[in-house]
């Protein structure tokens, strides 16, 4: 059977693109709306609970004056949020993210095109890469590479790629300039690609030649030289053990990532995730890449597991402060890239040499496109043999089908998933109390809040209030990169959710709950004394809980109590 017999009208359109620049500029516009469709996109939540606040405060240094969170801006080793400050201060900062979430989103899918295109030189792989990574795919730290708002870290996995291609086509010096100009907007995202070329350039240092692995070193720090000058004089590195620091992160919200044996379903999921991802390496490698490519990809992996496993032996009996800040996990989402490249290209290769049913090699890529989870594709693979009808492939399929709905679903009811457009921030929850606090009290005002209200899309309170609180559980996001900041942390936490800290055991779920009913166990008399410790004047309550105080505010969901 023939190529063309093969993949048809696949192919067919893939070298229309191919040949087209038009064509595929409209195929990344395309795949970009049909992924901020898929993933939804929020504005002030998640990551962003963090970010914003820091951004408000250097452009207005007269907001939270005395709020100890805000001083670890200084130790968010990033420019990147600074280029918003102009939008912030004319009022259109909403609208510049999402444009450039936007543009991020094309620009990712840009790069892959572009990445397999270097690699294959291959239309239908170029098209099929796209088409992989429409659906989400959940990495080994629970995240999607590509996610629902605009991060320096989103914002820099597009340059990253970038660099990787011109490190493979051979241009190094263009390569490191790059990430030393990407060290700037995303510190530990460059360091994982570091890792995996520098682990490269180590193995084949005969083959690159010293000279051009030092003069690409050098370039890298001309480029990250504003970065390192801020880092550098600010803070040091820290191989020390913060057992306290440690275990509250572990148990708060980072168990997923900081332990490696629990029967947690996060930590499964990760573990499912590495061996599936390891043995589709191996079950890929059984059909090398084309000779030119093939070695240094196999190495940025093989460097991007063993970062994996230093993570996960580490954090489990040796947890050095350095590497739980690094959290370097996180180097997953390029060893997914990766192998995922390589299986793709397998599937592909032994289709044309008939190594693979027509049956088969459908069913496999279904699967690989429409799975979240890696073991999936590799379940489908390890049962081919017993796949080789066409209706025993319908049935599989269908059983896909079933799973990615369950799984949506199920991260429906837990929150995790909700595929909604928010450009101006979730006005379903407590968008409104905020508001009313932006609009009616002094920038030094201090609320006591609920310490819970956080998820990936629920808003943090300081993020479009621009006001001060006691304590957030959101706050640990940072404070895992800032350990000595957990002295003040503590002790205003256990203010708001009284012995909630010591019950928290690494579910984010059972963790919202605990903290939750902690929150509101508080006496009308507790919270007066928080108010006379920490200077608060307002008491933000989710309804129906009521107390004998003031309202200020009064709406669907929230109440604002006077105090002072």
């Amino acid at each position: 059977m023939s190529k063309m017999q093969l993949f048809s009208r696949v192919e067919i359109i893939a070298q229309s693109i191919w040949k087209k620049k038009l064509y595929q500029h409209l195929l990344f516009a395309s795949s970009t709306i049909i992924v901020i469709l898929l993933l939804g996109y929020y504005f002030g939540t998640y990551d962003q609970a963090i970010h914003l606040p820091f951004l408000k405060k250097y452009a207005d240094p007269t907001l939270f004056p005395n709020d100890k969170f805000l001083d670890l801006r200084f130790r968010h080793y990033s420019y990147f949020w600074f280029f918003f400050i102009p939008f912030y201060k004319i009022g259109v900062l909403e609208i510049s993210i999402f444009i450039i979430h936007i543009l991020t989103t094309y620009l990712t899918f840009w790069a892959l095109w572009n990445l397999s295109k270097t690699l294959f030189k291959s239309p239908l792989m170029s098209f099929l890469t796209i088409i992989v990574f429409l659906v989400p795919h959940i990495g080994l730290s629970g995240l999607t590479f590509i996610e629902f708002s605009l991060l320096n870290r989103t914002f820099a996995l597009p340059f990253i790629l970038i660099a990787f291609n011109l490190y493979l086509r051979r241009k190094y010096v263009p390569a490191f300039f790059l990430l030393g100009l990407m060290y700037n907007i995303h510190v530990v995202s460059v360091n994982f690609a570091l890792v995996m070329i520098f682990f490269d350039c180590i193995l084949q240092y005969k083959k690159i030649g010293l000279k051009k692995i030092l003069l690409g070193l050098f370039v890298f720090i001309i480029g990250a030289i504003p970065i390192l000058a801020w880092k550098f004089g600010n803070s040091q590195i820290d191989f020390t053990f913060r057992y306290e620091w440690y275990l509250i992160l572990k148990n708060g919200i980072l168990l997923h990532l900081l332990h490696s044996f629990e029967a947690n379903p996060l930590v499964l999921l990760s573990n499912a995730g590495l061996f599936s991802l390891i043995i589709l390496l191996i079950i890929s490698c059984r059909r090398p890449l084309l000779k030119k490519y093939n070695q240094s990809i196999i190495n940025f992996i093989i460097a991007g597991f063993i970062v994996i496993l230093i993570q996960k032996i580490t954090s489990q009996w040796l947890p050095f402060t350095i590497i739980i800040q690094s959290q370097i996990m996180r180097i997953d989402q390029f060893v997914l890239i990766f192998v995922y490249l390589y299986f793709i290209h397998y599937l592909v290769s032994s289709y044309e040499l008939k190594k693979l049913s027509k049956v088969n090699f459908y069913l496999i890529l279904f699967a690989l496109i429409f799975s979240v989870f890696s073991f999936i594709p590799l379940i489908i693979f390890t049962l081919r043999k017993y796949i080789s009808t066409i209706y025993r492939a319908i049935i599989s399929a269908f059983i896909i089908i079933i799973l990615l709905i369950t799984t949506a679903i199920i991260f429906i009811n837990l929150e995790i998933y909700k595929p909604e457009i928010h450009i101006f921030g979730n006005k379903l929850g407590n968008y409104n109390a905020q508001i009313w606090a932006r609009n009616n009290t002094p920038k030094d005002a201090v609320f006591i809040t609920p310490p819970h209200i956080w998820a990936f899309h629920d808003l943090e309170w300081r993020g479009i209030s621009e006001r001060s609180t006691v304590s957030l559980l959101s706050e640990l996001l940072d404070a895992a990169f800032a350990p000595e900041y957990i002295t003040t942390w503590k002790p205003r936490f256990e203010s708001v959710a009284p012995g909630a800290l010591e019950k928290l055991k690494g579910n984010f779920f059972s963790n919202i709950k605990i903290i939750k009913e902690a929150y509101y166990s508080l006496s009308e008399e507790d919270i007066l004394n928080i108010s006379n410790k920490y200077n608060a004047q307002y008491h933000v309550v989710e309804k129906p809980y009521k107390y004998n105080f003031p309202i200020v505010y009064e709406g669907n969901l929230y109440t604002i109590y006077k105090l002072k």
